[in-house]
């Protein structure tokens, strides 16, 4: 069994931490100062340190440094716990002889991908000792593992695609178009539209924090589950007492129940926000639930692109949370336009964020343009702003315009 150090000053954090690990199997000892940590790993020998970036009196470059000065007989990897994500402070704390990142708040599915991740590669470290392995042997090994993994990141990649609409889409009432970069292969966000009866048409967008695996899983799940060929109609839709007949659900009452299904806890801290509507063809409204998701851009004829100001608190935070619908009166042409904040919080080479008013602009000059035009101009100057096409975060948006 491994034993594993946490280096953490936080007792709620560290606690945490430590109950998830031996749930998952682990001996932990923990402690929370650097000179303990260096103590422990001479005396107990152990080789695996999970460490807060931030502490008094020291901090986790300088138990990277000291760990790595010491010449231990067996490799010690460390994985350093940060709110920072800049690259800076990355090379900084690999310089310093950290093997891995992960970033707070702390995702339990991610921190225990990132620990076996960090225990397959002691495990390959003892296997060469032992065996005295011809180092381009280990390189081929090392290589296939990496392009195995990397198949199936695509594979899931384009399994998560398949979830989304179809581009330019159609529905009772309303035409869309979308964008969609995943910061990595897979992507926290995902958005979907579909019709729920002849005269109703269901739309959404949401974001689940973090990234990688754990944030594509959870947004999976929540694409089956909101899907109408999935749903057994508790979702979506209200069952009344002629099980013949369903009634399309409010959409604040869709959030709510998604709320009491996914709160947070010990085990699960992927919280999420969304924007869910409902399009009503003989109404001619749309309604709107907005669960602490950016806020939706609506851009009307001969009028400007305006916010759409009504939230709640994102999906799983509190299980009490209240969430309100607005009803917009829609015309032909109107346009919404719904995304994720990787587009507003993008970041140029200089630090400077895209900004809710440049894309605000953009909505409004580019309102003669048809929908998968201004798709392409906004991917464009979302490139270009960025200096590339990687992305720090993932960029999703939903258009729609009525019929």
């Amino acid at each position: 069994m491994m034993r594993i150090l946490i280096v953490e000053d936080n007792l709620l954090t560290r606690l945490m931490m430590e109950r998830s690990l031996k749930k998952w199997g682990y001996e932990v000892v923990a402690v929370d100062n650097i000179e303990a940590a260096i103590r422990i790993i001479l005396e107990d020998k152990i080789q695996f340190v999970i460490t807060d970036w931030i502490m008094p009196g020291g901090n986790g470059i300088e138990l990277c440094q000291q760990v790595r000065a010491l010449n231990l007989p067996c490799y010690t990897y460390i994985i350093l716990v940060t709110y920072l994500d800049d690259a800076q402070s990355i090379v900084q704390g690999m310089d310093a002889g950290a093997d891995d990142f992960i970033r707070k708040p702390i995702q339990l599915d991610e921190l225990l991908a990132r620990i076996r991740a960090g225990q397959r590669v002691l495990d390959l470290e003892r296997k060469l000792q032992e065996n005295n392995l011809r180092l381009t042997e280990t390189s081929d090994k090392l290589l296939a593992a990496h392009e195995l993994i990397n198949r199936d990141l695509k594979m899931a990649a384009t399994m998560q695609r398949s979830l989304l609409p179809s581009a330019a889409a159609q529905g009772q009432g309303a035409t869309i178009d979308w964008l969609f970069h995943p910061s990595t292969y897979l992507s926290g966000d995902i958005f979907n539209f579909f019709p729920l009866d002849e005269h109703h048409v269901a739309f959404y967008i949401l974001d689940v924090a973090g990234h990688g695996i754990a944030a594509a899983m959870q947004s999976f799940t929540l694409s089956r589950i909101l899907s109408p060929d999935t749903n057994t109609g508790h979702l979506t839709y209200s069952v009344p007492e002629d099980p013949g007949t369903l009634l399309v659900r409010p959409a604040h009452s869709v959030v709510a129940n998604l709320n009491q299904q996914f709160q947070t806890n010990t085990a699960n801290i992927l919280y999420f926000t969304m924007v869910y509507g409902v399009i009503d063809t003989l109404a001619q409204t749309i309604e709107l639930c907005q669960a602490g998701h950016p806020h939706p851009l609506y851009l009307q004829a001969h009028k400007p692109a305006e916010f759409i100001i009504h939230g709640g608190l994102p999906v799983g935070i509190i299980g009490q949370a209240s969430y309100g619908s607005l009803l917009l009166n829609y015309h032909s042409g109107d346009r919404l336009f719904l995304y994720s904040d990787g587009i507003t919080e993008c970041e140029s080479p200089t630090g400077e964020m895209f900004g809710i008013e440049r894309l605000r602009l953009f909505v409004e000059q580019t309102r003669e343009l048809a929908m998968r035009d201004v798709i392409r101009e906004l991917d464009g100057q979302i490139r270009s702003w960025r200096g590339g096409d990687g992305f720090e975060d993932d960029i999703s948006m939903l258009v729609l315009e009525i019929n």
